[in-house]
């Protein structure tokens, strides 16, 4: 799941880069959307909730990941292991 996240967050900064070059050359594609707001603006919006889940999976997904605790109890061998030791 951190690879995933990983990458969500390489798109997320490439459709970014993107986005503001978009309104930095004040592209316009010619479609009209419910807010009038420009391409650029709608890419730079996409690429900010993209990074968002992002990053929410890669913070849950280090958080899922199970701690190994170290036992101080001797191990006992089973008979098989102790015959080949």
């Amino acid at each position: 799941m951190k690879r995933i996240a990983i990458v969500g967050i390489i798109i997320a900064i490439i459709l970014a880069a993107d986005g503001i070059f978009m309104v930095a050359t004040q592209y316009n594609g010619g479609e009209t959307q419910a807010w009038n707001l420009p391409d650029g603006w709608i890419i730079i919006i996409s690429a900010a909730a993209l990074l968002i889940v992002s990053l929410v999976a890669f913070v849950l997904s280090s958080r899922s990941q199970p701690q190994t605790k170290v036992s101080s109890e001797p191990t006992v061998k089973s008979e098989v292991e102790a015959e080949k030791g």
